[in-house]
């Protein structure tokens, strides 16, 4: 990394995180799972389809020596060893290493991932405190759905829910595509509803009046736990093209739902989704609850449609007067469709953007994007993030956000865009204070 100029001490706060997360059913491993994750993709595209879906479903029920069995009959090994291999020249790869040389010092790479592993066994608070530290940040914005505030304190950690769940309440059509990222989003979908009804204490109401009265009071009791916004990441589960519907229409929704195993169109689980959206948000606005949005490409395996994630397909909800007063933060950069969400910032007064994400996937196109957004946007409108669970993605994720910035903000000042003054103010805007003003929170 180069030397910094304006960035340098600057505290960070991120924007978007997952710090403290752990899927259902999730074994503690070292920083070798990310790649292996991101394996997942090269292996799909390399079997058969059938053959991809019975071995996801063996490793994702523990039926460790079956998906053992049958990973060796289809060649998942070689295939995942051939995608590290691949992967090695990538920004995410280099990133990776680089935050745990930071956080355990220069070791070869066995000895990283077991002493990455065992970190996380030992103290994983702890150990995400220090990549906090080591990477100038004074607390992050996390989505989990639920979390200890005494190992991870609010002070540090502040929780955001997503809203997803509750959008959801009769699962999900049959799913047809590849992969297997998209179901696994719908069964966390699923358990996260089935574990706020039983901190409720009921059975998923009888009525959609019932159910929507549930939902406000799952929400308001998480905010008083500590949750300081929401998040919709329903992009890896339907388009983003929310539509505002007639309450008779929700209510046939729900009732064609409701009546039976049988087969529904999905038309009717979209109108619910639909009208519940609308729901939340407006509740939202009133309570000045922040709602984060994911938008974009996703995650290195099927399932996610990019098509369906362009950002512009939120425009019928961001022109709703009824949200005007909405804090939508727009995350990810929206790659492929950063200038969308440029030309959304421009448009709608309560529309932020995080680039969280894109400093460990992203080298070039992470400046390219905060010029086009710094030179284009009120200083208001941009955050950090870094979007991930991993210290050592955090340690390096920072580092890196901060030297793309630095670079901007070095330019700016060189080409007379800015005096020195202001790219010192816009640092500490990106870094923290933008994020602070939107969501009432101090350092």
């Amino acid at each position: 990394m180069t030397s910094l100029t304006y960035t340098d001490g600057v505290p960070a706060v991120d924007h978007h995180s997952h710090a403290g997360y752990v899927r259902p059913g999730q074994r503690i491993a070292g920083l070798d799972a990310y790649e292996r994750e991101n394996a997942l993709g090269h292996v799909e595209g390399n079997v058969h389809h059938d053959d991809y879906q019975r071995y996801m479903a063996l490793e994702e029920s523990g039926k460790d020596e079956e998906a053992q069995a049958l990973a060796e009959s289809i060649g998942v090994p070689a295939l995942v060893a051939a995608s590290l291999r691949f992967q090695s020249t990538t920004v995410h790869a280099r990133a990776l290493r680089d935050g745990a040389r930071a956080l355990y010092g220069d070791h070869p790479e066995a000895e990283l991932v077991e002493m990455s592993r065992q970190a996380r066994a030992d103290d994983f608070p702890g150990l995400y405190d220090r990549a906090l530290h080591l990477s100038g940040t004074a607390g992050v914005l996390t989505d989990i759905p639920e979390i200890d505030s005494e190992a991870w304190p609010h002070r540090r950690y502040k929780p955001i829910a997503r809203i997803d769940p509750y959008l959801y309440p009769f699962g999900h059509p049959r799913w047809q595509g590849r992969g297997s990222d998209t179901p696994r989003f719908r069964r966390i979908f699923s358990h996260v509803l089935d574990r706020q009804l039983e901190r409720a204490g009921i059975a998923l109401p009888g009525t959609l009046g019932e159910y929507e009265d549930f939902v406000l009071s799952s929400l308001r009791r998480r905010r008083s736990e500590g949750f300081v916004g929401l998040k919709i990441a329903s992009a890896y589960v339907r388009p983003l093209s929310f539509q505002r519907v007639g309450r008779a229409e929700a209510e046939a929704a729900w009732a064609a739902l409701a009546g039976g195993p049988r087969e529904v169109p999905e038309a009717a689980h979209r109108v619910l989704s639909d009208h519940l959206v609308f729901a939340i948000l407006e509740w939202a606005t009133a309570e000045g609850m922040p709602v984060q949005i994911h938008t974009g490409f996703g995650h290195a395996e099927p399932g996610l449609r990019v098509a369906t994630a362009d950002p512009l397909l939120l425009e019928p909800l961001l022109a709703d007067p009824a949200l005007n007063r909405l804090k939508v933060i727009l995350i990810h950069g929206g790659f492929p469709y950063s200038s969308h969400l440029t030309a959304l910032a421009h448009a709608y007064g309560n529309v932020h953007l995080d680039f969280s994400w894109m400093p460990y996937l992203h080298h070039h196109v992470v400046g390219r994007v905060l010029e086009e957004w710094l030179e284009f946007l009120p200083a208001d409108r941009v955050m950090y993030g870094t979007d991930t669970g991993s210290p050592e993605l955090h340690v390096s994720a920072t580092e890196r956000a901060r030297a793309a910035l630095d670079g901007v903000l070095a330019e700016g000042v060189g080409s007379r865009l800015w005096s020195t003054s202001q790219a010192c103010w816009l640092a500490e805007r990106v870094l923290h204070r933008n994020l602070c003003d939107v969501y009432e929170v101090g350092l």
